[in-house]
């Protein structure tokens, strides 16, 4: 039954290894010439780091618009283009009665099907990975925030990838036609994947709080569809750090409204609340307009202060071994599925 099932597989098992043989021997080359430009201009930069920068970033821009796409979407391709059709396609044309007739039972026909194929997504989607990983390692010294490319370095596409495979499988089963199970692959994979990153990922571990001076944060005000001028700033974390919001709060914790803050540069900010009238653009003189937002901005200090909330760059693996963790055991809960599916109601 192994070799059955290799030999049913063999044609897609083949053209993915021999892309990621392509793909690895492409990065191989200018992974190693990326990484060399970066020490020579960004690793000891004294001056003009900025443009150093700029200037390491401005190579290879197709590899670096290419590949994070890539690992974006190749979970999902794994689910539908190798999941669902694993077993729809069999029971759409009924030829599974041939080895349930035959000395091979259900469980050792599905056991099987889905662990060599299941085995092999893994595989493809962990050494696509890993190059990924490897040739933006240079790039991902220059960002400032590594959550930012969380869900495509390391583990995680390779939970989404046995999530997405066991998923495909699933539908596969229960819906018994392939263009269904593989559109209905890809809108539970898309929705399991926008609800983490959205709802779940921020509160994998409590987010660690703290309050800055509005001194230290960017500062300035905002009038939108002809409502009051309100206060806007934004605090970030330390270095690295995932920043999931920043809100004004007063000496007594209180998180202040719209309402509030629109209130206090109407009654202490009366330049910036109702400017003087005049020429578009030209709302304060512009001899006292720096003096009016800097006057403004410290009486606010005294008012507010800033409360900012996020999750320390120390936690990217212990996030990355979590949400790894919750795909994989999505994706064994759906192979699960599909064995008693198939054992006991597919007849």
């Amino acid at each position: 039954m192994i070799r059955l099932a290799w030999l049913q597989s063999r044609t897609r098992t083949l053209l993915g290894a021999a892309a990621v043989a392509a793909l690895a021997a492409a990065a191989a080359v200018t992974g190693i010439r990326l990484s060399s430009l970066y020490d020579r201009l960004v690793a000891d930069c004294r001056t003009n780091c900025g443009l150093a920068t700029a200037r390491f970033l401005s190579h290879d821009q197709f590899l670096q618009n290419a590949l994070n796409p890539l690992i974006q979407a190749l979970p999902a391709l794994l689910g539908m283009f190798w999941g669902a059709p694993l077993l729809a396609r069999e029971l759409e044309t009924g030829t599974y009665r041939l080895a349930w007739t035959q000395s091979v039972s259900r469980s050792r026909w599905l056991l099987t099907k889905l662990g060599v194929n299941g085995l092999a997504a893994v595989l493809l989607a962990g050494l696509v990975t890993l190059t990924v990983t490897w040739w933006y390692r240079a790039s991902d010294l220059v960002a400032t925030d590594q959550y930012a490319v969380f869900d495509r370095r390391d583990l995680a596409p390779v939970g989404y990838a046995l999530f997405a495979f066991a998923v495909g499988a699933l539908l596969g089963a229960v819906l018994r036609r392939t263009l269904p199970a593989m559109a209905a692959t890809l809108g539970l994979y898309v929705v399991a994947r926008v609800a983490t990153t959205l709802w779940v990922r921020p509160h994998l571990l409590p987010p660690v709080r703290t309050v800055t001076s509005l001194l230290h944060a960017q500062f300035g005000f905002v009038a939108e569809n002809g409502s009051p001028v309100t206060m806007v700033a934004t605090g970030s974390g330390p270095p690295g750090a995932w920043t999931l919001s920043s809100s004004f709060v007063t000496a007594s914790g209180h998180v202040a409204g719209s309402a509030e803050l629109a209130g206090f540069v109407h009654r202490h900010c009366a330049a910036i609340a109702t400017p003087p009238s005049g020429p578009p653009g030209n709302a304060l003189p512009p001899a006292n307009a720096a003096a009016e937002f800097d006057a403004c901005r410290r009486h606010a200090a005294q008012t507010f202060h800033l409360l900012v909330t996020y999750q320390p760059a120390s936690r990217y693996w212990t996030f990355q071994w979590i949400e790894t963790g919750i795909f994989a055991a999505l994706g064994l809960l759906a192979a699960a599925g599909c064995y008693w599916w198939v054992t006991r109601r597919t007849g």
